[in-house]
């Protein structure tokens, strides 16, 4: 379920009426409701979620399918193992998972004139400027400070000794004690989830939150993208420069550095005392273990799975790009004469 603290449920809605939303054609007759979307691992009675491969079969294993909901391509009609689902067949599951969300959830705003911020809990000791904004429900920590135009939407929490910087934005995130977070910054906005259809391209909502630990310092300009499902987290101590880019559901271990430019897709998981130097560019769904160090203008394509120092584009261990380079040098050189 996504979080109420930063969602209003708009539900349920019938599977009938579903079908009709999406295009999609029922497989039986069973009628029913939807109230709730998930993804598949964590998919329940009364909760709609999309299988488009059979790679993602296994996050199903275990599960009863009795009362689920599962909008599927025409490949999985018939497949015995999701017998007892109602199974909505469409070409393209995510784009219509997509439409179906869209009809569950909103996401509640802060800012506007009916808005009751009478319910946020605001410390005595805290320092809010006169132009910001906060919204209902929110909890602002003892000596945190908000800065001119900072927007705090509906239910966020900000510990301990924390700092907004003008203009920044924090939305559907938890914020631990001491951050940082500068100006500009953004921090709980929905990713760059997108499904292609025959109508054209559908966003993807984004119903989770960002998790920011203690002592985490976030760089103006930056921007922190909330999880499409859970959290995207950054641990105690990460410390993130200007201009970089967190995407959904993006988990960065403790005391992290990432200099100016840095850029991370979505679902990667990176370890502990990792660095990057400037504009590294990351694929999604890798995995950087503990003390690696990327250098500046790296992309990484595939996980890195042993400590070290890497490189280049693609990312390779730092000896094996140096040879590299080396022997390009050296063959450049040897053109050259020859010229």
């Amino acid at each position: 379920m996504a979080d109420p603290r930063f969602f209003d449920r708009l539900g349920p809605v019938a599977v009938s009426k579903i079908a009709a939303l999406s295009g999609a054609a029922i497989s039986d007759s069973s009628g029913g409701e939807v109230e709730d979307v998930a993804d598949l691992a964590d998919v329940r009675p009364g909760a709609i979620s999309y299988l488009e491969s059979d790679k993602f079969f296994g996050l199903l294993d275990g599960k009863s399918m009795r009362g689920i909901v599962l909008l599927v391509t025409a490949a999985f009609a018939g497949d015995e193992r999701l017998a007892g689902a109602t199974l909505l067949v469409h070409d393209n599951p995510r784009a219509a998972f997509a439409l179906v969300a869209n009809h569950l959830y909103t996401l509640r705003e802060a800012g506007f004139g009916d808005a009751d911020t009478s319910s946020a809990r605001v410390d005595a000791s805290a320092r809010i400027a006169a132009t910001a904004v906060i919204g209902e429900g929110a909890v602002i920590g003892a000596n945190v400070t908000i800065g001119p135009g900072a927007h705090i939407g509906p239910g966020v929490t900000i510990g301990t000794g924390s700092r907004v910087g003008a203009n920044a934005s924090v939305i559907c995130a938890d914020i631990g004690e001491n951050c940082n977070i500068l100006a500009g910054a953004v921090i709980g906005e929905a990713g760059f989830g997108v499904a292609m259809s025959k109508s054209g391209s559908i966003d993807v909502p984004h119903l989770g939150q960002v998790t920011l630990g203690n002592n985490v310092t976030i760089g103006a300009n930056s921007c922190v993208d909330r999880a499409v499902f859970g959290s995207t987290r950054l641990a105690d101590g990460v410390k993130i420069d200007n201009l970089c880019h967190i995407a959904h559901n993006v988990s960065v271990g403790e005391n992290t550095l990432m200099a100016a430019f840095a850029g991370v897709s979505g679902s990667t998981t990176i370890g502990q005392r990792v660095m990057f130097g400037g504009r590294v560019g990351v694929a999604d769904h890798v995995d950087i273990v503990d003390d690696v160090i990327v250098g500046g203008g790296a992309a990484v394509m595939k996980s890195l799975p042993k400590a070290g120092a890497y490189s280049g584009m693609p990312a390779q261990p730092l000896r094996d790009y140096m040879r590299e380079v080396a022997e390009i040098r050296r063959l450049v050189r040897s053109k050259n004469k020859k010229t």
